[in-house]
């Protein structure tokens, strides 16, 4: 007892102190460099990244469908690779060593032929010189007993106008397939922010309804003591225990709700479900602020009609829906030109050489060597290239209806996205004038309550009137950063705000 008395007598005399210097220690502190060198720090809503972006930066590397639309990438690079090999010579190398055995013959008549002529020469020549002799009819194979054919080939496309075309489809497919893969990055990020803002409101409806719980809480504390005191009837503990119950409910499905949420986020990063989600690093009003500042266009105030036109044009440059379609447009085109090319000839040069015969062996007698140039000119196949015409040409009218109708459906997804932003905008507005008027009745009420002059059914409604605003402010607070994500996804707009946004 007696040392609790000392330290209290001496944090009394120090505590003046402390306040003057306190202020000169902290000033000091932020003035002198911290000993690795860098910059002093600043506070965190203006160096750290919102967890929303985290999160983001997570799903682009893990989502499997961005995976999966990575891959047909790849894919496409592979096939682009392809084609433009189909510009450049090609190089076999040829073998065939073979057998034969039968086939057709033909006969000869060597000896019929030279053998009259023979005895001819032999009486014109003296006896004792040797004379020709007589020699037999000859049977000759067509095919050979053994024969080797060793050849290289080299041939080079000198006029081949399918090959461009064929390479120039080709890089518009891979072009298609990129903004393909553009489009689904931002609907991933799209679902991504839209998942987190979902399981931030529901996780501030928890936070909440917790805080409304330990004051029904504490309601029931006091009608009970006042009931025991004499100073109320009976119903004013039911009464109260019925809020708690009410509480009760409600925080059992907003918790419910969060964990849903949770899954749901979790889902788009192909881990398990129950992970915790970071804590947010910016305030949800910094986050509010942080999208409507990096917007091109005023929303602010929610009266304003300008912006729409300007937001639309960005879409139709920018969305790469659109610029998928219009490079499927060009590859069909060039495949129409790839099936009209059918009706030209192809020219190239063929470069053969190697060896040939019986054996494998290497001399004069056995290399060879032919240069040609081949001419190709299919003159009639049924019909079938005009028919490859007829289909590209069609399939060309079916993409650019496609794309005018898309290009419709995406200025109306503009207006409409715009619409709805400053419509959650005056929402907004709403809510947070409701949550000051229900915060200023709440504490008139609970003065008033506390002193008796107010009834419990009184205290009650105000604090049901505060909760109810605090929900619905938490509520319309993340439908705004909703709408705000789903407006930067129609118009085309970064997903993410710049850096100087962010500040």
């Amino acid at each position: 007892m007696i040392c609790q008395r000392i330290v209290r007598a001496l944090v009394l005399r120090i505590k003046p102190t402390l306040r003057r210097v306190t202020p000169i220690v902290v000033g000091l502190a932020l003035l002198v460099p911290p000993a690795n060198g860098q910059s002093a720090p600043v506070p965190a809503d203006t160096v750290q990244t919102p967890v929303v972006d985290v999160l983001v930066q997570d799903a682009l590397d893990r989502n499997l469908t961005l995976r999966q639309q990575v891959l047909a990438l790849d894919r496409a690079d592979a096939a682009v690779d392809e084609a433009r090999g189909g510009f450049l010579p090609q190089l076999d190398a040829q073998a065939r060593y073979t057998r034969a055995a039968g086939g057709r013959t033909i006969d000869f008549p060597v000896g019929d032929l030279l053998n009259p002529v023979y005895e001819t020469l032999n009486t014109l020549t003296p006896p004792d010189a040797p004379g020709f002799q007589p020699i037999q009819n000859r049977e000759i194979a067509f095919l050979r007993e053994r024969e080797q054919d060793t050849r290289l080939r080299l041939q080079q496309p000198l006029f081949a106008p399918a090959t461009l075309y064929g390479y120039r489809a080709r890089k518009d497919e891979r072009r298609a397939e990129k903004a393909s893969t553009d489009a689904t990055r931002r609907a991933v990020i799209r679902d991504v922010q839209t998942a987190y803002f979902r399981y931030r409101q529901a996780s501030e409806q928890v936070d909440i309804l917790e805080a409304t719980y330990e004051r029904v809480q504490e309601n029931l504390r006091a009608s009970r003591r006042l009931v025991e005191a004499g100073k109320a009837t009976p119903d004013a503990t039911f009464r109260a225990e019925a809020e708690v119950l009410a509480v009760e409910q409600r925080q059992t499905e907003a918790e419910a709700g969060q964990r849903q949420a949770r899954s749901a986020l979790n889902l788009l990063f192909d881990r398990p479900l129950d992970t915790p989600i970071p804590s947010p690093r910016l305030s949800t009003a910094s986050l509010v602020d942080r999208q409507i500042r990096s917007l091109p266009i005023p929303v602010r105030p929610v009266e304003t009609r300008s912006g729409l036109v300007p937001l639309q044009a960005r879409a139709q440059s920018d969305r790469p829906e659109l610029k998928q379609v219009s490079a499927a447009v060009d590859a069909t085109r060039d495949q129409r030109r790839v099936a009209q090319t059918a009706y030209l000839p192809t020219v190239s040069v063929v470069l053969e050489g190697g060896i040939q015969g019986t054996t494998y062996r290497v001399g004069d007698d056995a290399r060879f060597g032919l240069a040609s140039v081949v001419l190709q000119w299919n003159l009639f196949n049924g019909l079938r290239d005009r028919s490859r015409v007829e289909q590209a040409e069609l399939s060309a009218r079916q993409l650019d209806i496609r794309r005018d109708a898309l290009s419709r459906q995406i200025d109306l997804q503009v207006q409409q996205a715009l619409d709805d932003v400053r419509v959650a905008l005056r929402s907004l507005e709403t809510a947070e004038a409701r949550v000051r008027a229900a915060q200023s009745s709440f504490r008139l009420t609970k003065r008033r309550y506390d002193v008796g002059r107010a009834s419990l059914v009184t205290f009650t409604d105000a604090l049901s009137t505060l909760t109810e605003a605090e929900l619905n402010l938490a509520v319309t607070r993340y439908t705004l950063l909703t709408r705000l994500a789903e407006l930067r996804y129609a118009a085309g707009l970064p997903m993410t705000p710049p850096v100087d946004a962010r500040r």
